[in-house]
């Protein structure tokens, strides 16, 4: 790849007539998402992009703002603006602008999360590594060891994220990552977010847990999709249960209004996914 800050640096296109600041915005977009400006690369400086696109230097300035609304790159003042796209951000913000837009409800959100949890273990089941078995049993561990409800989510979602690293599909890796985030955020809060509360709501899934494990650890993987639906069941049921659900389950509006928060701090990278 050549390097974007060279003096000979060119767009990939010429502009067409319309918004001049938009073109160039989805141009540079679509460099940064084929990896032609990877992650850390710092972009052509504002005078090299204006005598590129033929344009000035407010236009180009309209385009890096855009970029930076979307997540993709940030702006360091008297340095230059440098790509930060990261894929699990990416997906974060795109799924959760679609969840807000479309009002999709918070059954239809995890429910997603079990489709793509059962698909996922069923192919961890034919694919695991013993690293990737391995490091299902060390989440486990850190589950039931956790000192703090963040530590112990923390240890729930790594260990979606290693059935999902261990089905060999990265696209449903990231997704049951951001699902399975939802979830736990959405647990922890309605069981009020302390220790005592957290631990004794991931102990009583506990056991339907370990099924899936065992079952992709014996390389089974129709049993593996089986315990994980399962397993998801069950943990709707106990998250249904939790002393702040029945408020919020009763009023629509203060759950959407939990889920919105929830998606919120995903989009911006401060959620546990």
């Amino acid at each position: 790849m050549s390097d974007p800050t060279a003096s000979d640096w060119q767009p990939s296109k010429r502009l067409e007539r319309g918004n001049a600041a938009e073109q160039i915005l989805e141009d540079l977009r679509d460099r940064i998402l084929r990896g032609q400006f990877s992650r850390g690369a710092k972009l052509p400086t504002e005078k090299q992009m204006a005598e590129g696109y033929g344009v000035s230097g407010a236009t180009i300035r309209e385009a890096i703002r855009g970029l930076v609304t979307a997540q993709l790159v940030e702006v360091r003042h008297g340095s230059g603006a440098y790509v930060t796209a990261q894929k699990d951000q990416l997906i974060a913000a795109s799924l959760s602008s679609m969840i807000q837009i479309e009002r999709i409800g918070v059954p239809q959100v995890l429910g997603v999360l079990g489709a793509l949890l059962s698909y996922a273990a069923e192919l961890a089941a034919k694919h695991a590594t013993a690293e990737d078995i391995e490091g299902m049993r060390q989440a486990l561990r850190r589950i039931e060891e956790g000192d703090s409800a963040q530590a112990i989510s923390g240890a729930v979602i790594a260990f979606i994220e290693a059935i999902g690293q261990a089905s060999g599909n990265s696209l449903l890796a990231a997704l049951c990552r951001f699902f399975v985030g939802i979830q736990v955020d959405l647990g922890a809060n309605l069981s009020g977010g302390t220790v005592t509360s957290w631990r004794a709501t991931t102990a009583s899934i506990g056991r339907d847990r370990l099924q899936v494990f065992k079952a992709i650890e014996a390389r089974d993987p129709a049993a593996a999709k089986a315990a994980a639906l399962a397993f998801h069941e069950r943990a709707l049921e106990v998250i249904i249960a939790q002393p702040n659900a029945a408020t919020a389950m009763v009023s629509d509006p203060a759950l959407t209004a939990l889920l919105s928060s929830v998606l919120r701090q995903k989009a911006q990278g401060d959620g546990n996914l």
